[in-house]
C-alpha cells in the first residue's frame, strides 16, 4: 500500500497540530529535503502539496515554504542547524505524532526519486532524536518506500 499523509496523521489530535507542532513537522520535512542541497522549484511545489494534506496545515502554501526555508538560511552554521534541528525534534513530544512527522520527512527527502547519503544522515538523527529505534525507523521507512 502506497504511503498516505492523511492517514500517517489520521491517530494525531487536531489540537496537536494547530499550535507550533504542526508547523515544527512542516519545518522538518524542508529540513529533509533540503539535506542534499537546494529544491528545486518542482521539488518544492510537491512538497507543499504534500504538507498540505497534514490536517491543520492544509493552508500551507509556496509563501509559507520560502518564508521558511529563509528562515532556515540564517542557521549559518553546523552548530547552528544542529541546535535548531534538535529544538524541533524535542518540540514534537507526542509518540504518534513523532512517528508521522518522521514517516513525512522521509517521504519529502525522497522528493526527487532517491536517497541521498546527506539525506540518509539526515534521517538517522531524525529517528535518534526522536528516540526511534533503527529497527523501527527501518520499518517506517520501508513504509513509506517500500
Amino acid at each position: 500500500m502506497a504511503y498516505n499523509v492523511r492517514r500517517s496523521f489520521n491517530e494525531i489530535r487536531a489540537e496537536d497540530l494547530l499550535t507550533e507542532q504542526g508547523l515544527r513537522v512542516a519545518e522538518l520535512a524542508l529540513w529533509s529535503a533540503t539535506s542534499d542541497g537546494l529544491v528545486e522549484r518542482h521539488e518544492l511545489e510537491g512538497i507543499v502539496s504534500t504538507i498540505r494534506q497534514v490536517p491543520g496545515l492544509g493552508d500551507f502554501d509556496e509563501d509559507d515554504a520560502q518564508s521558511l526555508l529563509e528562515e532556515m538560511a540564517e542557521f549559518d552554521s553546523d552548530e547552528a542547524v544542529t541546535a535548531r534541528l534538535h529544538a524541533l525534534a524535542a518540540g514534537i513530544t507526542e509518540l504518534g505524532l513523532r512517528r508521522a512527522a518522521f514517516q513525512l520527512a522521509v517521504y519529502c527527502a525522497s522528493s526527487d526519486g532517491e536517497f541521498s547519503a546527506d539525506e540518509t544522515d539526515f534521517l538517522e538523527w531524525l529517528a535518534s532524536a526522536f528516540g526511534f529505534a533503527p529497527e523501527d525507523a527501518e520499518a517506517m521507512i520501508h513504509g513509506v518506500i517500500p
